[in-house]
């Protein structure tokens, strides 16, 4: 792995692990846990090679986006949206709001 890549993966790193360590308990299925961060890194990190610090961008937008939903759906079924009180009803919401039948 380049320079390039070894900074921009620090650089989005702890931003991304706080944001995973604080709503573990929402993410379903439970494999998602897992695979989102290696996702999230792997494209990173291609982004990162193919246009180097631009990939910076990628992420910054990917964790506002995902940060924006989320306070629009906790503002939306009454959670507070940065200390989600019942995250059984907010998973079930979920589920309902994206079909799921698991």
């Amino acid at each position: 792995m380049s320079p390039t890549v070894l900074t921009d993966l620090a650089i989005v790193a702890p931003l991304y692990f706080l944001a995973l360590f604080s709503t573990w308990r929402l993410i379903w299925p439970w494999w998602k846990r897992l695979g989102k961060p290696l996702a999230f890194f792997a494209i990173v990190a291609v982004l990162s090679q193919l246009i180097g610090h631009w990939s910076l961008l990628f992420a910054v937008l990917h964790q506002g986006l995902g940060l924006g939903v989320h306070i629009w759906f906790s503002r939306k079924h009454g959670f507070t949206w940065y200390a989600v009180e019942d995250p059984e009803r907010y998973v079930a919401l979920s589920k309902e709001w994206v079909g799921s039948s698991s």
